[in-house]
């Protein structure tokens, strides 16, 4: 019996790697799909410069410089937004709440108002809404009483006004009105069609009251500036969809504290 020892022969053999490229190709796609991406942004806000435990020292103001400040703030709860200034205070806008959802399970769009304490179910399946899910929040005008109040709006969505800033809630053929624009823009109303009645928004009432005291107040020290007091509880998207309005209105220079309960 031969017990030589035999020299095995190796061959290398080359890896196919399609099944491998045929998975990337489905699977990367797949990712995207279902990928969730967040808008990142920078907002400029003044911060106070009286807050802190480091003494520093403090430049008196002149009494020119005084007089000549509005101290313009608009003030915002959970269902209240008045503006204020060192003369006094704007009717108060009372506003009931709306979120806007899309559903990411089966894309399904629908609003509901919001209650604090009881979150948003899907109208179909009835499981509870994730924060992640609402797209919007929207402000709607209303009186003491929770009624809606209407507004009249252009087909792009500019809120119309006479000529005294009054927001209209209603149009006919020859009227002479105003969109809210930057600035406003004069509109001779041929098709009262054209123009859709809609729950007046506040964020529209905001900028129109904003612009209003912009154009009355234009030689005040601090006619750039607005300070935005919210209440304890207040959404945070709330408080951007406001400085967003302000920006809007010519106010940049917005500062932000908050309401003591």
């Amino acid at each position: 019996m031969d017990t030589a020892p035999r020299n095995a022969t190796m061959k290398s053999a080359d890896m196919d790697l399609k099944p491998f490229m045929n998975l990337m190709v489905v699977l990367i796609p797949m990712l995207l799909l279902s990928a969730e991406f967040a808008r990142v942004a920078v907002i400029d806000i003044q911060l106070p410069t009286d807050t802190g435990t480091t003494p520093r020292r403090q430049e008196t103001p002149s009494a020119e410089t005084v007089a000549g400040k509005m101290r313009l703030t608009a003030m915002i709860t959970d269902s209240t937004l008045t503006i204020g200034a060192k003369g006094g205070f704007l009717p108060t806008m009372h506003y009931r709440e709306y979120h806007r959802y899309t559903a990411r399970d089966d894309h399904t769009g629908f609003t509901v108002e919001y209650r604090p304490g009881i979150p948003a179910v899907h109208p179909v399946s009835g499981r509870a809404m994730s924060e992640r899910e609402r797209d919007d929040l929207l402000l709607y005008s209303c009186d003491e009483r929770q009624v809606l109040r209407r507004g009249i709006y252009t087909p792009y969505g500019e809120l119309i006004t006479d000529a005294t800033g009054t927001p209209l809630t209603a149009v006919e053929t020859g009227d002479s009105v105003f969109a809210l624009s930057l600035p406003r823009r004069l509109i001779v109303v041929s098709d009262p069609g054209a123009f859709a009645s809609r729950p007046l928004s506040v964020y529209d009432e905001l900028q129109n009251r904003l612009m209003k005291i912009k154009e009355r107040y234009r030689e005040a020290v601090d006619r750039d500036a607005i300070i935005i007091a919210a209440e304890n509880g207040v959404i945070y998207d709330k408080i951007i969809q406001i400085m967003d309005t302000a920006r809007r209105a010519q106010f940049p220079d917005i500062s932000i504290c908050r309401i003591k309960s």
